[in-house]
């Protein structure tokens, strides 16, 4: 017998001594099928609890409200560690139906007067004067000094209206009848005239007597026109006389 068998003898007789015992494969597979039963009982409460998620909200919309319960107050699946049931904001009621409208509506109480007078009631504002109907054009701020005032002569008919105001003053004179010749017959100016038009009429104008300036022509035959300003309206005279259209 050489070493090399003595070796293997050797060899096979340790093994033999440190063989298992029999019931080791048992216990293996008894554990390994414990394990896959343990893992496949996770996974399905996994999925249970995944599902009824899921199902939680559909379920508590389309759950009705037990008998009796208040309005507002929707009943919960999962309630909550006090057991308080789960709000929801109250309707905002509807507007009272006016009356007249098939409701009633509640009277209502008249306020006790607190004995204060009345504001007053804010002052309308000033009318502004009438012009005549040949008066096409008069300053903002000129009131009537009076009423168009008319003299009847043999010959002649002479009108004369006056407006006054901050702006100045403002006087229109109109002469009708026969025999005008010209402008330099109805109020001669102070000083020298300065010959002018109004709308194409041949006209005169120049200083008024005392103050202002005048404008004198015949806007058509057997009636002649004098217009005479004072002030910031004089500056307007000739656009007054253009709006003069008897």
């Amino acid at each position: 017998m050489d070493v090399e068998d003595e070796l293997r003898r050797a060899m096979a007789e340790t093994v033999a001594g440190a063989r298992a015992p029999r019931s080791l494969a048992a216990d293996v597979r008894r554990r390994h099928r414990r394990r896959k039963a343990r893992i496949r009982t996770a996974a399905a409460v996994a999925g249970a609890s995944v599902a009824a998620l899921a199902l939680a909200p559909a379920y508590r919309s389309i759950q009705p409200a037990p008998a009796g319960a208040p309005e507002g107050v929707v009943p919960s699946a999962a309630a909550s560690g006090d057991g308080a049931p789960e709000r929801v904001p109250a309707p905002v009621p509807s507007r009272p139906p006016e009356s007249g409208k098939g409701g009633t509506a509640e009277p209502r109480t008249p306020r006790p007067s607190t004995g204060a007078p009345d504001a007053p009631a804010a002052e309308a504002p000033r009318a502004e004067p009438s012009l005549p109907a040949w008066l096409a054009y008069l300053p903002d701020g000129l009131d009537a000094a009076r009423p168009c005032a008319t003299e009847r002569g043999t010959a002649r008919t002479t009108t004369v209206c006056e407006w006054r105001g901050d702006p100045g003053w403002v006087r229109i004179r109109l002469v009708e009848g026969t025999g005008i010749g010209g402008p330099e017959e109805l109020a001669p100016p102070v000083g020298v005239p300065v010959r002018t038009s109004v709308r194409g009429t041949p006209a005169l104008a120049g200083a008024a007597p005392g103050s202002g300036r005048q404008v004198s022509w015949l806007p058509r035959a057997g009636l002649g026109a004098t217009v005479q300003a004072g002030g910031a309206a004089a500056g307007d005279l000739m656009r007054i006389a253009e709006g003069v259209r008897p």
